[in-house]
């Protein structure tokens, strides 16, 4: 073991048991990114509280998510293939930057008192764009900088990571929001200024190699063996169904709710601390993410996590009051957050590391790319059928997918195919040496198996 700030470990052997502080690059990584997702979450939730209070229409502000929501559904699958062919710290470093200048268009304007909707959905759609990029990065970049017996914890201090900072950073949007509308925008500006000068430190990676033997290939044959290599794998693949369908439901709920604050006369404050309450679930979800996933198998968790939404979200109909708003954002959230860590831990360790960017691509095309026809379909049923109507209809499509999932994944063949998925990965070496050396390479056999 090197004693150059504990970024190098053993190629033979198995390494020390150490906690991810020692790793110099995961700390920087985790750091920056940890910004980054504080600034888009303030600056996110803004933009749907700016366009909701100042025109008071739920199908602007739909609109508006869905433009937020939209790089889900058209920027994956390349970002995918880029991520997998270019340096991923520089990627991260430019969507930073692009960010930084979309977000800081917006807090111009309001200093002049000036609003329109079409320049709102254009930067929340720059914004996500950027962010999609980022994250396939920050996730391939995680397996480059700690060992491999230390991913599942990684990916889940990423993930309570992220729910921290949504506890913190759902509020504080909304406080800032209600003391001067160019606040949450401006403190984004700043958020991504810090995240640039941490991930400058990170040292990365080389440019990664086309692959032994192969000449880089057009970006739609790139993208069809991404999308091949998730279609093969059928017990994966009725998983990211499912999850998609649940996605879709729980960004209905997110713009019903915000709307149901504002039919009551509440704050825009209100509305952050209900997301702060799911942050705070979504925290305690990631925390119990890893001991979950060493317990259940997928299917288990699958079915465990639809049925248990299913049971709670018909509480949203009954209840409009804040505080139970609140409890039942967080009981949702910490259940999310767990299959969250689950999933994202099972689908890192099961793709090998040249395929990380074009598999990523298309989990996230899945999961959340749902999302942004979520935001748009609840903003125009709201207005027709109303919210309380509107909450029946998210509650029995959760239903139903619970219904698919506890069929599909207890039928004969489920616990053969979990086991055999799960148990295939192409092992990585495990961290990227000091210098910047390239990540573990592929062996030839493997190569030829991800190529067909």
């Amino acid at each position: 073991m090197s004693d150059d700030g504990g970024d190098r470990v053993r190629r033979t052997g198995s390494p020390a048991l150490r906690t991810l502080r020692s790793y110099r690059d995961f700390r920087l990584l985790w750091t920056g990114s940890a910004m980054a997702v504080m600034a888009e979450r303030c600056s996110g939730m803004a933009f749907t509280l700016l366009v909701l209070w100042d025109t008071r229409s739920a199908s602007a502000a739909g609109l508006v998510g869905f433009a937020g929501l939209l790089p889900a559904l058209l920027v994956q699958l390349p970002a995918g293939v880029l991520v997998d062919r270019l340096n991923r710290r520089r990627v991260m470093m430019t969507c930073v930057v692009v960010r930084m200048v979309a977000v800081a268009t917006v807090a111009v304007s309001l200093v002049g008192d000036t609003v329109w909707v079409w320049h709102i959905a254009t930067v929340a759609f720059v914004q996500s764009s950027m962010t999609v990029f980022y994250q396939l990065s920050e996730r391939a970049m995680v397996r480059s900088v700690v060992p491999p017996s230390q991913l599942g914890v990684a990916m889940a201090t990423n993930e309570a990571r992220s729910r921290a900072v949504n506890f913190v950073g759902h509020p504080m949007s909304g406080a800032m929001f209600g003391l001067s509308a160019w606040l949450p925008f401006m403190s984004s500006v700043g958020l991504y200024l810090l995240s640039l000068i941490t991930i400058v430190r990170l040292r990365g990676e080389e440019d990664p190699p086309p692959g032994p033997g192969r000449k880089r290939r057009r970006m739609r044959a790139d993208i069809a063996v991404g999308l091949r290599w998730v279609w093969d794998r059928a017990f994966f693949r009725m998983a990211l169904l499912i999850i998609a369908g649940s996605n879709l439901v729980f960004q209905g709920l997110v713009l019903t709710v915000a709307v149901v604050v504002r039919e009551d006369g509440g704050a825009a404050g209100t509305v952050g601390l209900i997301m702060a309450s799911g942050g705070m679930g979504g925290l305690l979800g990631a925390l119990a993410g890893g001991w979950l996933n060493q317990r259940l198998a997928m299917r288990q968790i699958m079915i465990t996590a639809h049925v248990a939404w299913a049971l709670v979200m018909p509480a949203a109909v009954f209840f409009r009051q804040p505080v139970a708003l609140g409890v039942l954002f967080f009981i949702t959230s910490h259940i999310g957050a767990a299959v969250t860590v689950s999933g994202m831990s099972y689908q890192v360790r099961i793709t090998p590391n040249d395929m990380q960017g074009r598999v990523g691509s298309v989990v996230m095309l899945l999961v959340s790319g749902a999302s942004s026809l979520g935001a748009l379909g609840t903003g125009f049923l709201v207005e027709a059928v109303g919210t309380r109507h509107a909450l029946v209809v998210v509650s029995m499509v959760m239903v139903v997918l619970a219904l698919v999932a506890a069929v599909v994944f207890t039928r004969p063949g489920a616990a053969l195919e979990d086991r055999q998925e799960g148990a295939s990965p192409p092992q990585p070496a495990p961290v990227a040496p000091a210098d910047g050396a390239a990540a573990d390479p592929l062996t030839n056999l493997e190569l030829r198996r991800i190529d067909g």
